[in-house]
């Protein structure tokens, strides 16, 4: 079982724009990495702020840096209860997006600011 994820970010107003009004997390808590054991742990010799969010299931943390990102597969997947209404936020917000119709549903992928992937599912409904 996954106990949180660990994802960067460069801008702190991310937080309350992605995270928390789209993906509609909480701030759970908040605290700084220090840089001696930032160094220990990842290799990189800063202070970094840390921003635990959390749907009650599960929890992100949100580094804040200016390290740049890297290109890959990366990405966390997550189910809302409807996608059109996250779609639409992500439009209006001006976030990166990608729609792909299938027959069966659509492939749904959001992006914050820093290049954080999220597959986007809905919930099934309940009958």
């Amino acid at each position: 079982m996954i106990h949180h994820a660990g994802l960067t970010i460069t801008d702190p107003a991310d937080i309350k724009n992605f995270y928390q009004d789209i993906l509609g997390l909480k701030i759970k808590n908040e605290f700084t990495l220090k840089k001696e054991l930032n160094q220990k742990l990842f290799g990189f010799y800063e202070d970094v702020p840390v921003t635990m969010v959390s749907n009650g299931e599960a929890d992100i943390e949100i580094f804040v840096t200016n390290l740049p990102a890297r290109n890959n597969y990366s990405h966390l997947c997550i189910e809302v209860e409807d996608r059109d209404v996250l779609i639409n936020e992500v439009k209006k917000k001006n976030y990166p997006h990608t729609v792909i119709e299938r027959d069966l549903y659509p492939l749904v992928f959001i992006q914050d600011k820093f290049g954080n992937c999220f597959e986007i599912k809905e919930k099934p409904k309940k009958k």
